[in-house]
């Protein structure tokens, strides 16, 4: 007699130890025999955001001592690096080199670079550059191109990355645009636009001069830009009523969206 039923729980009961015996394979492997897996050569790569679709493919990071007190003399940028592959027992150094032909900036005038390394363990690191607050720096903006180079514990470069827009952009190069100055923030583009629309260095002096800030850190909620964007608003309605329109360098009328 045929049993249907007694047939379908044979083959769930089948499927059923196919299915453990396949997990007990998987989980045979343990991390290191994982790891070791991996045959592909150690690199490092700056992490770059959202800005670099505006810069011509490199991470720039835009800085400006304009805010800081009179007295502070240097500050430090900090660039974001991460690894491919698997971590290390031990301290990998970075080997990281000025690109003179991109650069303006002059060594202990304008910056210091110090040792980097990718700490044991670890799969990323945050590059220090210390910046100086050199008196040239009041006229004028200076460019710091940083370029990743291959060394004995990261030999290969990255691939340089090809995004939506049909550009490559690179992944072992970073830039820093540094001044005294006011100084376009390196996020406008990406959002800021949205709150104080299109950038003029007349409208961000009248913003800084609202808000007594000049530069805009990416975790500002959306709640405080608001307020920012109503607060510079109702500034400059109050400004053109008592002086007319205020104009920027490029002769257009100043307006917040």
């Amino acid at each position: 007699m045929f049993y249907p039923c007694r047939m379908q729980n044979y083959n769930t009961e089948t499927n059923m130890k196919k299915l453990l015996l396949l997990i007990l394979l998987i989980t045979a492997c343990n991390k290191d025999e994982i790891s070791e897996g991996f045959s592909g050569q150690q690199s490092v790569y700056f992490i770059y955001s959202a800005n670099a679709v505006y810069s011509g493919g490199i991470d720039s990071l835009n800085y400006t001592f304009v805010e800081k007190n009179s007295s502070i003399a240097q500050d430090t940028a900090w660039l974001p690096v991460r690894i491919s592959g698997h971590t290390s027992d031990y301290d990998r150094i970075i080997d990281l080199a000025v690109v003179p032909e991109k650069t303006t900036a002059i060594a202990d005038v304008h910056y210091r670079l110090l040792p980097y390394k990718i700490p044991k363990d670890s799969f990323g690191t945050r590059l220090g550059v210390v910046l100086l607050r050199d008196v040239s720096l009041r006229d004028t903006a200076v460019v710091l191109t940083l370029r990743i180079q291959p060394g004995k514990d990261f030999p290969v470069l990255m691939k340089d990355t090809l995004m939506g827009d049909g550009a490559y952009y690179t992944r072992n190069q970073a830039r820093i645009i540094f001044t005294d100055r006011l100084i376009k923030p390196d996020n406008w583009e990406s959002y800021l636009t949205y709150f104080f629309g299109e950038y003029s260095e007349t409208k961000l002096r009248f913003i800084s001069a609202v808000l007594g800030v000049a530069t805009f850190p990416e975790d500002l909620t959306y709640p405080t830009l608001q307020y920012y964007q109503n607060a510079v608003r109702n500034a400059l309605l109050v400004y053109n009523a008592a002086n007319g329109p205020l104009i920027d360098e490029n002769g257009n009328p100043v307006v917040i969206p």
